[in-house]
């Protein structure tokens, strides 16, 4: 019997797995890939028959009566806030079970919508996943595009305590799940509509970034052309990270930077390397040129005001340093970058460490449901030994080596943000170096483009004093369907909520130097790429 994906032998012989899925289908279900789509046609994929797979629900909602999503942490949504579902067109839902292991629980949806583009896309889930099914925006978002959308809950549901006992949950977590729902969806895809999808993409920021990369490194047949921004995939070292940032800032309370803090610095970055790509304009534009050093910020004896005391200007060296092992003192993850000192405050100024950190080291790393951090801080010797057993490794999707994905065309959009907060920027860098060493450059100016976008945080927006925004799905769409790859990006400037114009953003390592001469530097002409 074929097993979707159990273990890596699974891999063997996929082709003529899919071939025996879609043979087994139900009547119903062949009678469904011969009807247009409808609630006839919706009903009969409750029936269809997939091994692994238990369909539990398959709902016909037409135009505007999609429910709208649950609250955080589940229930209704708040009374009187309105359905931002009620523009989705008819919509098949299809809820599905997948174990493709007896301790597997994988929860997915896949919606089907009328107008279908004739394409899939597959969606990730933040943090550290789990919940009752996919995150429903964004299948939402998917939907409104024409996309059939899938997404699933990583594999479990609450926390991460199911990583103490159930060693097969890691891989679902890590990998398997994001596999199984897109052979899942494929079949159903099929079954629903009459045919394939004539392309599946994946366009993924922050914890997604895992599902996408899992699937270009393991199954590289799954996605077509895969678009990453804020590359949050090596989990193991970004919780060190993430704890490193807090740990600094709370050394005692002396150290603590309040929000005065992250201003006075970043005024002082400006002042030091914000004209350093030609331009005065409040963005540093080559934030690795930039060289910064926060002691020229410190108090002088008796005075205050627009300074830092001594044991802050340590807290703020340590974070542009970044996290370094205790005994050899090698890097183990980016540091932040100048620049980045607005966005701080989430990782460094609350009173508790983020979540996601504390979870994972309780019970991946030292496998402790009782860890406090007040009492045993985190120790960057011992601790990264054991964050480097072999049976966490599946929750990092870190494997340089794209060469199958490459070979079938698949592409690769990687994007960072410079001044990026919450997933430093040198995780991808580190990450696209390695990736030429391994494939090869050739290959690699081929089928990968790579930005690192100046003054851009946690992924593109429209929103907050200073952002820049894009469509990564529009372009791996043009990519993969009319060989227009984006040697070039134009982002969307925004302050303040509104647009005030456009950038260039060159592929890295080239950066974008303003050709002044009076050019608007709201116009991606008034900018060329230069090598530093």
């Amino acid at each position: 019997m074929w097993r979707c994906g159990a273990g890596e032998a699974g891999r063997a012989g996929k082709a003529g797995g899919v071939a025996l899925a879609l043979a087994s289908l139900t009547l119903a279900g062949l009678q469904a890939q011969s009807a247009v789509p409808s609630e006839a046609a919706c009903a009969a994929l409750a029936k269809v028959s997939l091994p692994q797979v238990t369909v539990t629900s398959a709902t016909f909602l037409a135009t505007g009566e999609m429910p709208p999503p649950p609250a955080r942490g589940g229930g209704p949504g708040p009374a009187g806030a309105g359905n931002p579902f009620a523009d989705l067109p008819a919509v098949c839902r299809v809820a599905a079970t997948l174990r493709p292991t007896p301790d597997s629980d994988i929860r997915m949806e896949v919606w089907l919508p009328s107008g279908w583009n004739g394409k899939l896309k597959g969606t990730g889930n933040g943090g550290l996943g789990g919940g009752a099914a996919a995150n429903a925006n964004a299948l939402a978002a998917g939907v409104r595009r024409g996309y059939a959308t899938a997404g699933h809950n990583t594999g479990h549901d609450g926390d991460s305590s199911y990583a103490l006992e159930h060693p097969e949950r890691i891989k679902d977590f890590g990998y398997r799940a994001t596999h199984e729902m897109t052979v899942a969806s494929k079949a159903l895809i099929r079954a629903y509509y009459g045919k394939a999808p004539a392309g599946s993409y994946m366009a993924e920021g922050g914890g997604g970034t895992i599902a996408a990369l899992s699937s270009a490194q393991r199954y590289p047949d799954d996605y077509d052309t895969i678009a990453v921004t804020g590359m949050s995939s090596y989990l193991t070292r970004h919780t060190f990270a993430q704890m490193w940032i807090w740990m600094a800032t709370h050394k005692d309370a002396a150290s603590f930077l309040a929000p005065d803090s992250y201003r006075v610095l970043h005024e002082a970055v400006l002042a030091a390397c914000d004209a350093g790509d030609g331009l005065k304009d409040g963005v540093v534009g080559d934030p690795i040129g930039c060289r910064f050093d926060p002691g020229s910020v410190q108090c002088k004896e008796g005075a205050a005001g627009a300074c830092l005391t001594a044991a802050q200007v340590e807290a703020a060296r340590k974070i542009y340093q970044g996290p370094r092992h205790a005994r050899t003192g090698a890097e183990l993850y980016s540091p932040l970058y100048p620049g980045s000192e607005l966005g701080w405050g989430q990782l460094a100024g609350g009173d508790q460490p983020l979540g996601i950190p504390v979870e994972f080291f309780k019970y991946y790393v030292l496998r402790d449901p009782a860890w406090d951090y007040r009492t045993r801080p985190i120790d960057f010797d011992r601790d990264v030994t054991a964050s480097d057993r072999p049976e966490i490794q599946p929750v990092n999707a870190v494997d340089p080596d794209l060469r199958r994905f490459f070979a079938r065309g698949g592409r690769l959009l990687l994007v960072g943000g410079w001044n990026d907060a919450a997933v430093p920027p040198k995780v991808a860098i580190n990450y696209y170096n390695r990736v030429v060493a391994t494939v090869g450059e050739r290959p690699v100016r081929q089928s990968i483009r790579f930005f690192m976008v100046p003054g851009m945080g946690h992924g593109p927006g429209t929103g907050g004093a200073e952002n820049f925004d894009f469509d990564a799905l529009t372009l791996i769409e043009q990519w993969r369907e009319k060989g227009i790859a984006p040697d070039e990006l134009i982002v969307g400037h925004y302050r303040d909520g509104k647009r005030v114009g456009s950038r260039l953003v060159c592929q890295y390592p080239r950066v974008a130097f303003y050709r002044g001469g009076g050019q608007n530097p709201e116009e991606p002409s008034s900018f060329e790429c230069r090598s530093k």
